[in-house]
């Protein structure tokens, strides 16, 4: 016995379709430019940025290893503090 279900496109035709509609929305907007992908790294993100790289990598070693413990009352403050400053 066999069951077909005839209203289903196939799932080619069907992503085919939504990208080229998804280009078409961004090209109305005016969001792409000559198909280039463009990402812009804001200030406070760059002042994030590890200032040293030795210290990131150790922390990365201790987390790895089981060595890095934070109590969860140090995390908690450290919470609250941002939470009201804000």
């Amino acid at each position: 016995m066999r069951i077909d279900d005839l209203s289903r496109i196939p799932l080619t035709q069907s992503a085919e379709k939504a990208d080229q509609a998804a280009e078409k929305r961004a090209l109305d907007k005016g969001t792409i430019a000559s198909g280039a992908d463009h990402a812009e790294v804001s200030q406070l993100a760059k002042a994030l940025a590890p200032r040293d790289p030795q210290r990131l990598e150790q922390l990365r070693l201790d987390v790895q290893t089981g060595k890095y413990d934070v109590p969860a009352e140090v995390v908690a403050k450290a919470m609250i503090d941002a939470h009201s400053k804000s």
